[in-house]
């Protein structure tokens, strides 16, 4: 039967061929279009792969079992143009309410500007953003994305508008112009017609899909878009959700830009990819008027400049009314009276423009521009000119330049904007970050004032900092170290590495270029942290390491050599900070480690991994024994193999190094003596990690096994295979239980260590390039190769039951089906959040969870209860110490007693409600004292009887009366249940006052019954060893009765015996029912305790089986 695979290949998707898996098999060697090959090739393939290799027939369904999306963390924004939303307040307020709403992708932020505080983050949308903008009736925030516009309200979704004008497109209207159209073209005209109407966008939205959306505005009640294309606008009404028309431009006009130009109503105005620019009525869809391209050219660049026209980009209305920035792709900007159709002046700024680079101040005391480019810079121009007045002096004049913000972003800014009515001016770029620049005055240049910034190029090292996992430290490719926060992003900042500003405008260049090289690796210690420089990295080609404070925020003061020999060159690879703090370690690429004080930077030790040279002791011949040069030869070392790792244990007994030969060493600390040495793979390891409490270290090999090394045995413990690309990182879980990897077939893998099993794998969308695992366990921190931030998996198991059910190793990790998509990354907003994660939960134990309703549940009681045989036995739930306490009570109260026995008080006075007292110094009460009846009489002096009437009070306590109604209801459970609540003391004064037969029978059943259920072993041994213990007297006194004694005459013997007559009867039941019980109590407890230990006999063979059985 063939494959999924194969019908998919063999069927056309929308009656084209699938062309999708051609383009992914030169991206990924183990792509769907290698598990397409024809069944010889592929067993071809199969026959020259090595053994390490899967079989392709055998998959495992990518399913995130123990992990769970939670969280994107350092995405500020993109170089999508951000909205600006400005709030007057009442009448005491002094300042409006300005917020930030930025770009994430498929979703956008709203940031307060006041302190660049995060307030809130729209839900995720089903495509990208392209555009967005706020619309104040009603005060919504729109977004342009795939074929729709979004309106959002609170960060939900509250409204769509659809490209697609559905009850016309139902009932086939002829208003579809560009469908038939172009349904007629495809039928009468040749192909090049065909291809002619696809590179045109035309067949784009008419089929239900609806057409892509690049650019918005919102004015009044009306919404604009223009199509992706350049082909269509789009106009809706704000209120209805209508699409109340469709405007399909000239085919010589593809629209890259447009504005509304204030006071002009239902008019917008359009620019073109070839300068065109044009005025159109979004409510009659005609064209109004058409500016010549040719004279607008000549106006920017002069009439004999012969350049041809750029694309216009950027439409800017001025604080004037009727004139318009006009930006263009080349650099330069247009001031042009849209009315009078003149152009006043232009504008040149060195690099090119994108949409929303041009910004008018408007606080009314500088007239300027600010032009944004795209190499990230800004320039500020002062629009009144130096002298002169009208047009044509103007442009003779021209604006100039005043200051220009050089480096603003590291890449081009995406948009800029001066707050309405204050000397502020708000940029944002595709560098993830947002700043606000400060005019202090004319004749001082912008400062900056506050911002958010994140990782402007991929992450590639992240770990996590701190016991309570709130912060993760990250290494990007942007030559940044910074601390990531968890809980909160206004406290996440970037690490300084000194005064880079003021040395890049000493020298002229770039900041970026006087940054460290990207870190290779990342290090540190908690102890010292608020003593000293805590973080230890290297970097790519540099022979230093260098130091850093997370507390203050920067980095150390003084770099740390790779090699303390200057005549060794070497570039540091590894680091490692000791557990103490103190210490700092540095592996180089000529096989030394070096040993650093944190503190003091000053060089403590090093330890040498490079072999002894071979010809030494020859070349020592040569010198006399003993000398300085015959020493120096014997120790001579040869060149050794770079380091690449570096591990100190808790109490810095010993230093565990590994070696790009595969090989890992031990060293003494102290001594620096080699202690051991075990070649591990042949293939070279990449990195070691040691878990300090469980004393594993984790070794990534490059030939694609994870092992586990015990450093106090030396012995691999533990091998992990199934990789399909090589070993990106590897972390522990916080217990030392999991093991969760990452590596170059897009699969991150989570290993059991105890059962030594794949318990999960899930392939998500891009490569992640590092993990790593929160301290308190509950949550999974990744990085990715195509995304600038750090995304937060929840662990399943903190908050829901999981089966951990082994996977095969060996097996290709696949979508569940092969349309589905990979697991996608979490959201800056956090889907599964709090209520979201309890019905998530809940959803867990659905039918469809195959691997979850496989899993077995324990039954109360492994028993059968009719036959009353074989099962487990079951412990009660109470502490050890307490059925112990239970039976040495007494030791303890004798080792507690005082030394001194306690006074008698002087004097003590009756309370109130105790009238009758007999008089003296001790309280007693009054036998004699009359007895209320029940009408509160007392009774008559001739019936008082000399025996005290209990008044109708029970002198039987509470213990022997829920002893005597579990034992006519048979209900044991419940009875046990009461024992669990009483104390120690309680539980044997209650046992003491069981002085009646009755009581011993009752209590000894109940005793028997729970020994024959299995229940409460320990429980049934305490309770009837202290039965024994305080009641053996009275046992043997009931079953051997002494003979009575004789009276003094015969008139009491003669009672006597009429007494033994009367009570004999009862006193022989009492002795045959207690008989009874304590031999069915001798039978159980001898047949229980065979099998208990015939049970514990079984378990510790089986342990003993185990223990002897090869752990690799």
């Amino acid at each position: 039967m063939p494959s999924k695979v194969a019908k998919k290949v063999n069927a056309p998707v929308n009656g084209k061929a699938a062309t999708a898996p051609v383009t992914a098999s030169d991206v990924e060697p183990n792509s769907k279009r290698r598990r397409e090959q024809p069944a010889n090739q592929s067993n071809t393939n199969a026959a020259r792969a090595s053994s390490s290799s899967a079989p392709a027939s055998r998959k495992v369904a990518s399913q995130n079992r123990l992990f769970a999306p939670f969280r994107a963390l350092g995405l500020i924004s993109n170089d999508v143009p951000f909205a600006l939303q400005t709030r007057f307040g009442g009448k005491d307020a002094t300042t409006p309410d300005v917020n930030i709403i930025t770009c994430l992708g498929d979703s956008w932020a709203m940031w307060d500007a006041e302190r660049m505080t995060l307030l809130f983050v729209s839900t995720s949308l089903p495509a990208p953003i392209s555009s967005l903008v706020i619309s104040l009736s009603p005060d919504a925030v729109l977004a342009a994305a795939g074929t729709k516009v979004y309106r959002f309200k609170r960060g939900k979704v509250d409204a769509v508008y659809d490209t697609v004008d559905h009850l016309m497109a139902r009932f086939d209207k002829p208003n579809e112009r560009q469908v038939n159209q172009e349904d007629g073209d495809s039928d009468s005209d040749s192909d090049s017609d065909s291809a002619s109407s696809l590179s045109n966008g035309l067949v784009e939205a008419q089929d239900g899909r609806g057409t892509q959306l690049s650019s918005l505005i919102v004015f009044g009640d009306t919404i604009a878009a223009i199509s992706s294309t350049g082909r269509s606008v789009f106009v809706w009404f704000v209120a209805s959700t209508e699409l109340i028309r469709r405007i399909d431009l000239p085919d010589d006009f593809v629209a890259t830009s447009v504005l509304h130009p204030a006071t002009y109503l239902n008019k917008i105005l359009i620019g073109s990819t070839d300068g065109q620019l044009a005025l159109w009525n979004i409510r009659t869809g005609s064209l109004v008027h058409a500016y010549d391209t040719d004279r607008l050219r000549a106006s920017v660049a002069g009439p004999t400049s012969g350049i041809s026209p750029a694309a216009i980009v950027n439409l800017t209305q001025s604080p004037a009314v009727d004139v318009v920035a006009v930006g263009y792709a080349d650099g330069h900007v247009l001031l042009h009276d849209i009315r009078l159709d003149e152009s006043l002046f232009s504008i040149q700024a060195s690099g090119g423009l994108s949409s929303g680079s041009v910004s008018f101040r408007s606080d009314g005391k500088q007239h300027s521009v600010a032009i944004a480019t795209n190499s990230g810079n800004i320039s500020i121009f002062d629009l009144e000119p130096a002298s002169g007045s009208g047009p044509s002096s103007a442009i003779n004049n021209g604006p100039r330049l005043t200051y220009s913000i050089q480096e603003a972003h590291d890449g081009a800014v995406g948009s800029i904007e001066f707050v309405p009515g204050q000397p502020l001016l708000i940029s944002s770029g595709g560098d993830n970050s947002c700043k606000q620049w400060f005019f202090e005055s004319a004749s001082m240049p912008p400062r900056l004032l506050k911002g958010r910034s994140g990782h402007h190029q991929p992450p590639h090292l992240i770990r996590f900092y701190g016991e309570d996992g709130k912060e993760i430290l990250s290494a990007g490719r942007d030559r940044s170290i910074r601390s990531i926060s968890v809980v909160r992003d206004s406290r996440s900042h970037e690490l300084s590495q000194g005064e880079l500003q003021k040395k890049s405008n000493q020298l002229s260049i770039a900041v970026s270029s006087l940054k460290l090289p990207a870190a290779s690796s990342l290090s540190f210690s908690l102890t010292r942290s608020r003593d000293w420089d805590d973080v230890l990295t290297t970097h790519h080609g540099r022979q230093f390491a260098n130091t850093w404070t997370v507390r203050d925020k920067r980095m150390g003061k003084k770099p740390l050599a790779a090699s303390a020999d200057r005549k060794i060159i070497a570039e540091a690879r590894t680091a490692c900070v000791s557990a103490c703090g103190n210490f700092g370690l540095i592996g180089n690429s000529e096989g030394l480690v070096e040993m650093y004080n944190m503190q003091s930077y000053a060089h403590r030790r090093t330890f040498d991994t490079r072999p002894l040279d071979p010809l030494g002791p020859v070349k020592a011949k040569e010198f006399p024994a003993g000398s300085k040069k015959a020493k120096a030869l014997l120790n001579a070392r040869v060149k050794g193999s770079a380091v690449t790792g570096v591990a100190t244990d808790a109490l810095n007994r010993f230093v565990v190094i590994s070696t790009m030969d595969g090989k890992l060493s031990w060293y003494d600390f102290t001594s620096t003596e080699l202690l051991h040495r075990v070649s591990i793979s042949t293939s070279g390891i990449s990195s070691i990690q040691l878990h300090r409490d469980s004393n594993l270290v984790l070794v990534v090999s490059d030939d694609l096994v994870l092992r586990l090394v015990d450093v106090e045995t030396y012995r691999v413990v533990r091998e992990f295979v199934g990789f399909r690309g090589r070993i990106l990182d590897a972390c522990f879980s916080n217990d030392a239980r999991w093991i969760v990897s990452t590596s170059m077939d897009a699969v991150i893998r989570t290993f059991d260590i105890p059962s030594a099993r794949l318990v999960d794998a899930f392939k998500v969308a891009s490569i992640a390039t590092s993990v790593t695992f929160s301290p308190t366990g509950d949550f999974l921190a990744t990085a990715h190769v195509d995304s600038v931030g750090i995304y937060l998996w929840a662990n399943k198991t903190q908050f829901s039951p999981v089966a951990l059910q082994g996977l095969d190793e060996m097996a290709e990790v696949v979508e569940e089906e092969e349309e589905a998509d990979a697991v996608a990354l979490p959201t800056v907003q956090g889907d599964i959040e709090d209520a979201a994660l309890a019905e998530y939960s809940e959803t867990m134990l659905q039918v469809g969870e195959p691997e979850l309703q496989r899993v077995y549940t324990s039954p109360p009681q492994l028993v059968d209860a009719s036959r009353e045989e074989g099962g487990l036995v079951t412990l009660s739930t109470m502490p050890r110490a307490r059925w112990m306490t239970l039976i040495n009570l007494d030791t303890i109260k004798l080792r507690n007693k005082p030394k001194a026995a306690p006074q008698k008080p002087e004097a003590k006075r009756a309370p109130f409600f105790l009238p009758q007292t007999v008089s003296g110094v001790d309280f007693k009460f009054d036998p004699t004292a009359p007895v209320g009846t029940e009408d509160g009489e007392p009774e008559a002096k001739g019936e008082r009887s000399n025996i005290f009437s209990s008044g109708g009070i029970s002198f039987k306590t509470e213990f022997q009366e829920r002893l005597e109604a579990a034992a006519e209801k048979d209900d044991v459970s419940g009875f046990f249940l009461y024992l669990e609540t009483l104390s120690t003391p309680q539980l044997d004064l209650e046992i003491r006052s069981l002085t009646s037969t009755d009581d011993l029978v009752a209590f000894l059943t109940m005793l028997l019954k729970r020994l024959k259920q299995h229940r409460d072993f320990e429980a049934v041994q305490a309770l009837l060893a202290t039965l024994l213990k305080l009641h053996t007297d009275l046992i043997l006194q009931t079953f051997n009765p002494e003979s009575g004694k004789e009276g003094e005459d015969g008139q009491d013997a003669d009672e006597e015996l009429e007494d033994d007559d009367e009570f004999g009867a009862e006193h022989a039941e009492e002795v045959k029912r207690l008989k009874g019980v304590i031999r069915k109590m001798i039978r159980a407890q001898v047949a229980e305790s065979n099998r208990f230990n015939g049970l514990l006999d079984h378990c510790l063979g089986t342990l003993a089986f185990l223990r002897g059985l090869p752990m690799t």
